[in-house]
């Protein structure tokens, strides 16, 4: 660990976990409703392609609360450190 760091503030470590405490719900509840639809629906033809869709949209839509809870999480108000230098001045 760097000692320069500043230490995280508790508001950005807050908005993490409401953030994770919303999305992981709708996780649980996006895998259970897929686990329900891959038992009971028989997956040939027009169904199985339905259920195609409904896995990738579900799978969008996993990562997209997951990437929304990640920024919320993390620091913003660091700013990039400086790319280095290529050129050794003479």
């Amino acid at each position: 660990m760097d000692p320069y760091t500043t230490p995280p503030r508790p508001s950005r470590w807050r908005r993490g976990v409401y953030a994770a405490g919303l999305v992981i719900p709708f996780t649980a509840s996006q895998l259970w409703a897929l686990l329900v639809l891959l038992r009971l629906a028989p997956l040939d033809g027009l169904v199985g392609q339905a259920f195609a869709l409904i896995l990738a949209g579900s799978a969008i839509a996993i990562w997209a609360g997951w990437r929304w809870t990640w920024q919320l999480g993390r620091d913003r108000d660091r700013r990039p450190e400086p790319a280095p230098k290529d050129r050794i001045p003479t």
